[in-house]
């Protein structure tokens, strides 16, 4: 190998943060485990850009060391298997070594990585019991690795701001679609105004709730003076209005 190559090499290695563990006698390049790890995962970090922290991808096992002949050397990095929704991937680092006689070698080397990509999550700050109105010092945002997030995690405090709490929730536990719901407004066995109104016609009875309500929802309302239960949709903390 040619000063001048030897010195490309030590450049391109250097360019990738790598150190080579050892140089050959001959005038080839040894790339250790680490180094070939370097180079799959710099590739593989750059080509799945934002929308995945570089956090996330971890090493799953050692790959082969890369005895380079002397000569001029360049890299090529493909994607041989899986996918970010797998969680695994596998990178193939192939080094192409041309000697001074114009002659080819090719060596490579497989990396395998796992991959687990985070997402932003609503959690709780401290716990909090069922009927709980969430406040914004209820919750905060983290980031959570995807592979261990609930099935309808919420990413949204917004989503999850004047809701109430359905069942118990413990500090740091990750908020889901099914433990909020719309606060309730009407609470069993309260005193309600009982509405049905048409085009010419206003009526309002008097009514007590069978059930809990929340605004907008179905509602059974046992009516004081008839006795019969009717259905209708929470218009108020006081209202609930039969469709007509």
């Amino acid at each position: 190998m040619t000063i001048l190559t030897r010195a490309l090499v030590l450049f391109i290695l250097a360019t990738l943060a790598i150190v080579p563990l050892a140089v050959a006698a001959t005038g080839g390049t040894w790339l250790g485990p680490d180094a070939v790890t370097r180079i799959a995962r710099d590739w593989l970090i750059e080509r799945l850009g934002s929308g995945v922290d570089p956090s996330a991808v971890e090493v799953a096992g050692v790959p082969r060391e890369l005895l380079l002949p002397a000569g001029d050397v360049a890299f090529k990095t493909t994607l041989q298997s899986g996918s970010v929704a797998a969680g695994a991937i596998t990178v193939l680092v192939e080094a192409f070594v041309t000697d001074a006689r114009g002659g080819r070698t090719v060596r490579s080397a497989t990396v395998n990585f796992r991959v687990n990509p985070v997402q932003d999550v609503v959690v709780t700050v401290r716990e909090l019991g069922r009927r709980t109105v969430i406040t914004g010092g209820d919750v905060r945002v983290e980031r959570r690795a995807q592979s261990r997030l609930p099935a309808n995690a919420v990413h949204d405090i917004q989503d999850v701001l004047g809701r109430e709490v359905t069942r118990p929730l413990a500090p740091g536990e990750v908020v889901t679609v099914h433990a909020v719901t719309a606060p309730v407004i009407i609470r069993r066995g309260s005193v309600v105004s009982v509405v049905v109104e048409g085009a010419q016609f206003k009526i309002v009875a008097r009514g007590v709730a069978a059930e809990d309500g929340a605004l907008g929802a179905p509602i059974r309302v046992l009516n004081a003076a008839s006795r019969r239960e009717v259905v209708g949709r929470v218009e108020d903390e006081r209202t609930v209005r039969i469709p007509f």
